[in-house]
């Protein structure tokens, strides 16, 4: 709560520091002194604040707000357009702002003889495959599949190093430090990565934040297994990848919107997760190799009790 009380704090201050309008009363004088034929007083200089950046939960934009200009010709007066200024948002502030969502979200403690479910989708550059729904009993025993418009398939689990039950137990095992947490995966030995985010190998020094970023989405993907302050840790870990950043109205591989966080390695490829621009949900993965893009993406998750249930 005292983060949440916080963040409301930071926002009422930024509200309260931006000015409500613009006062023009000394550009209509002037104007009225033109059209009478009178030679315009000089303009007293006032100082005002420069508005600052406004923030809202959901990704903020930040523009330059400033009173409409005015050019004077020999027997008119044309109006200009104020112009805006588009500045890049910055990846600290939103990644931080996703964390106090994530903080706050209440998120349930699941049994073992209960079903993770997720509905995905992949789109890759030779061809994406079928929508498909997936449930696995989180003690790692049953698993079930069923592809869109097909029939329920209830079969033994493959005891595979990343079942739903052994990701379970490594989230609860994941430091809630952001630090800690990007030391700990950085001497991870396996890369968990679903798609591979550079071609044909990363750059020179990047290879462990790629490690990083790759590990980072792989738990997000498996969100309601993701505590709410390891979810936040992870948040705030992405902030500190160098070459982060946010790209605005990003679209994961189903056409959906949201905020994308970027990790760009230039000509060897860039990630990027798609985050609901509401709640920051971890909604996929786009990786960009020059003409080819390839995705997967997170259509719902939940836990349940049984196969075949929704959650």
């Amino acid at each position: 709560m005292r983060e949440i009380d916080h963040e409301f704090g930071l926002l009422k201050e930024m509200r309260a520091e931006v000015p409500e309008q613009h006062d023009l009363s000394g550009v209509e004088r002037r104007m009225e002194e033109i059209r009478a034929g009178r030679r315009p007083a000089e303009p007293r200089h006032r100082s005002r604040p420069w508005p600052r950046l406004r923030w809202g939960l959901a990704v903020a934009t930040a523009c330059t707000l400033g009173a409409g200009a005015w050019q004077l010709t020999q027997n008119n007066v044309q109006e200009v357009q104020p112009a805006v200024a588009h500045q890049p948002v910055p990846a600290a502030t939103v990644l931080e702002r996703a964390a106090l969502a994530a903080a706050a979200t209440e998120v349930a403690e699941p049994r073992s003889d209960q079903w993770f479910y997720r509905k995905q989708t992949q789109h890759m550059s030779g061809g994406g495959l079928p929508t498909y729904e997936s449930w696995h009993r989180l003690d790692g025993t049953r698993t079930a599949v069923r592809e869109e418009g097909g029939e329920l398939k209830v079969t033994d689990a493959e005891r595979g190093p990343t079942h739903p039950g052994k990701t379970l137990r490594e989230i609860r095992e994941l430091p809630t430090d952001p630090d800690a947490l990007l030391r700990h995966f950085r001497a991870m030995e396996r890369e968990l990565t679903p798609l591979s985010i550079c071609a044909p190998r990363c750059p020179a020094g990047t290879e462990q934040d790629v490690k990083v970023f790759g590990a980072i989405g792989w738990y997000m993907s498996h969100g309601p297994l993701v505590p709410p302050d390891t979810a936040a840790a992870m948040y705030r870990a992405l902030a500190k990848i160098p070459n982060v950043a946010i790209e605005e109205n990003a679209t994961d591989g189903d056409g959906r919107t949201g905020v994308g966080v970027v990790l760009d390695l230039g000509a060897a490829g860039k990630g990027v997760y798609i985050l609901d621009a509401r709640d920051y949900r971890y909604l996929g993965l786009k990786v960009v190799q020059g003409e080819e893009t390839s995705a997967m993406s997170v259509l719902g998750a939940g836990i349940v009790d049984e196969p075949g249930r929704l959650p």
